[in-house]
């Protein structure tokens, strides 16, 4: 190789080398501004409410998939019945039902329970619940069922509260797990419409309650917090400047522990009431219409010359990172964004139908399982500096986990890398955008959004060389898992992506 030829080639790879460091640090700064803003809403949500003295827990059950599990403790069943959930006694023993509780609740300044319910007949309302992960305190008898009764309301404060020992409880306060816990005949039914915690007197307004967390806080600070401020109902926490997506995340789970209605926001925020930003299903759902019909067109009339491959990858990738960047799937992902989401993936099936067995191509050599399983032994290792003892993990959550992998592998390296590297100038700036793509569809986990972007570099790398995804499947499946089972809840806050990451 002549000099020009050598001085070019390595400062190809030193232009390769900075883009990717450029972007593993944006990946995790797009990640932390959009954490910020998220905390940001919540908080301004939860100020509107407090303002307008409106309830910061309230459930509304309208069916058994709004209780935990689904379903009542105890010999009852559960139906819908118009806009209440019907639950009827089998048998007349006592039974519980259980709500849902994102993070945990203050009964110590909301500590009115008001119920929207019918009973069919007279009966006894009870109520348990768990302070911290080993106890438990029952108020057996906290207010009779009538018939007639259309509202309940309830001083948490004034009940007699005791743990299965027999002994006396405290006051509640920062509660954990909430229940009902219902005695009415057999075969009778009780009808509730929603449930909400109230406030016992007026909140103090919240920003006459703000600090501002110290660079690099540890738990040791937010304890030291927890001292001077643990009277105040809803205080404000200003959270340090520059801190990842994860970091803030474990900061606020650390100060709800202490306030379950603090107010988190970014650095530098001043939260101001705000209702939560008008959802239009319709509009959405006409959206998703559209999205379809273009994919439909693109089908039907495939456009030829240049564009095409640009036009093809919006097609495979418009609905994926609709939903997952736009923040639909959470608890429960919006139907419309599902909608989109398998859309994109018909799609990418439909103009690669003739290719198809690439997806089981099996490899030459042995060599070219080898290349792409390097990051197993990466991930080994950080597990022995940085994670945890391996959790067990079920047999069928893998096997389907290998799945999800080949898929997302298949989507990545036999659809869209063919047409990045039609689009680019040089054929393997298509790595760079795979990667990226690649790390996009796990927003907004930012570390994970990282490692994503690392290891999918190296694979599709491994791609050009073989052609075949089988291994990389497998090797994305392994490196997964292992982080699944030793760095989850520990450096790794979670493997979840879009609204999902932050609950």
């Amino acid at each position: 190789m002549n000099d020009p030829r050598r001085a070019s080639t390595a400062l190809a790879c030193i232009s390769y080398v900075l883009a990717a460091i450029a972007l593993c640090i944006a990946l995790g700064w797009l990640a932390a501004r959009i954490t910020a803003s998220q905390l940001l809403d919540q908080a301004q949500q939860q100020l509107a409410c407090i303002e307008n003295g409106q309830p910061l827990w309230h459930w509304r059950l309208q069916r058994p998939h709004d209780l935990i599990a689904g379903r009542a403790f105890g010999n009852a069943r559960l139906a819908r019945d118009g806009g209440m959930l019907a639950i009827t006694s089998m048998d007349g023993t006592a039974f519980e039902l259980g709500l849902p509780i994102a993070w945990s609740l203050d009964l110590a300044h909301w500590p009115i329970l008001e119920l929207s319910m019918q009973s069919d007949a007279h009966g006894t309302l009870g109520l348990v619940r768990q302070d911290n992960e080993t106890s438990a305190c029952v108020a057996l008898a906290a207010a009779p069922l009538t018939p007639g009764m259309r509202v309940l309301r309830l001083d948490m404060r004034q009940l007699s509260w005791r743990s299965a020992q027999g002994m006396a409880c405290p006051a509640p306060g920062v509660v954990r797990m909430l229940r009902l816990r219902v005695q009415i005949p057999a075969g009778t039914t009780l009808r509730i419409a929603s449930a909400a915690l109230l406030a016992a007197e007026p909140i103090p307004h919240a920003q006459n309650m703000a600090l501002d967390l110290p660079a690099g806080a540890t738990e040791d600070d937010v304890e030291h917090i927890a001292t001077r401020a643990q009277t105040w109902p809803a205080p404000v926490f200003r959270l340090p400047a520059g801190i990842s997506a994860d970091r803030m995340l474990a900061l606020r789970d650390q100060l709800r522990a202490h306030w379950p209605a603090a107010l988190i926001v970014p650095a530098g925020a001043n939260p101001q009431a705000a209702r939560p930003a008008r959802s239009y299903p319709l509009t959405a759902w006409a959206a998703c219409v559209v999205y379809w019909l273009a994919l439909a067109g693109l089908l039907l009339n495939p456009i030829k010359g240049p564009l095409r491959p640009w036009l093809e990858v919006a097609g495979c990738l418009g609905g994926p990172l609709w939903l997952v960047i736009g923040l639909h799937w959470g608890l429960h992902p919006s139907l419309s964004g599902m909608f989109a989401f398998a859309g994109g993936l018909a799609f990418a099936l439909a103009i690669e139908r003739r290719h198809l067995p690439r997806l089981w191509r099996w490899p030459a050599t042995w060599r070219v399982w080898l290349w792409p399983l390097a990051p197993v032994p990466v991930a080994a290792g950080l597990i022995i500096f940085w994670g945890h003892r391996l959790q067990p993990l079920a047999p069928v959550h893998a096997f389907t986990y290998f799945g999800w992998a080949w898929l997302q592998q298949w989507l990545m390296l036999v659809v869209l890398m063919q047409r990045f590297e039609r689009m680019g100038p040089r054929p393997g700036w298509a790595v760079i955008a795979i990667a990226t793509t690649f790390a996009l569809l796990h927003t907004p986990n930012g570390l994970l959004m990282q490692c994503c972007f690392v290891a999918e570099l190296w694979w599709a790398r491994c791609f050009l060389r073989s052609r075949t995804v089988l291994p990389i499947a497998l090797a994305h499946a392994a490196c997964a898992l292992l982080a699944e089972s030793g760095l989850v809840g520990g450096t790794l806050r979670s493997l979840e992506v879009s609204a999902r990451f932050f609950l």
